[in-house]
């Protein structure tokens, strides 16, 4: 359930020396948004510890939360890549550390480091993959047989998560979550 890519992070913090203040660390609380849907983004992240949520926020206000990301993700780099806006929020969910470059640092990189460039190939193709099981699985399962499938991964982690992000990961209404947790549903 939480996405990690190890290998990316141990090539950032083999690249720290050399990359002088190209790469700098900030950190966020539990709860707190530092990438806002549909924003200019400037810098792209990697997520050093902790686990964020890229989440969509919908015009009624209902958000959506896409995966959860832990150490080695990296955020922002889809927009940097297509020049775009932001498509989604991202918040932490944990106290969260992260590397940050800015976009033209992110493309030099891209351009100049050959494993760098690699690893963000795989993390997009890994992201597209997770995505299509993700939405198939929503497609051809009943919420109630879902949720039974996510409590298992969630026994696996050692993060609480609250039911309103169970509720936005499914794409159901904490209500309806709430009616599936007693059997009613």
């Amino acid at each position: 359930m939480i996405q990690t890519n190890l290998d990316l992070l141990q090539l950032i913090n083999s690249m720290l020396p050399a990359a002088g203040g190209a790469i700098t660390s900030r950190q966020f609380e539990a709860g707190q948004r530092f990438i806002y849907q549909d924003q200019e983004i400037l810098q792209v992240y990697i997520i050093r510890s902790g686990v964020a949520k890229p989440l969509i926020t919908e015009e009624n206000g209902k958000e959506y939360i896409l995966e959860f990301l832990g150490e080695g993700e990296m955020l922002g780099e889809v927009e940097a890549i297509r020049g775009t806006r932001t498509v989604c929020g991202v918040e932490a969910v944990t106290p969260v550390s992260l590397y940050a470059m800015g976009v033209g640092q992110f493309h030099y990189f891209l351009q100049t480091v050959p494993g760098f460039n690699t690893l963000v190939m795989r993390l997009l193709a890994t992201r597209v993959a997770n995505s299509s099981v993700k939405m198939a699985r929503l497609q051809l399962y009943t919420m109630a047989e879902l949720l039974p499938r996510l409590q298992e991964m969630l026994a696996a982690q050692q993060i609480e998560f609250t039911k309103q992000d169970l509720a936005g990961y499914m794409g159901i209404s904490v209500r309806s979550l709430n009616r599936l947790l007693k059997g009613d549903g």
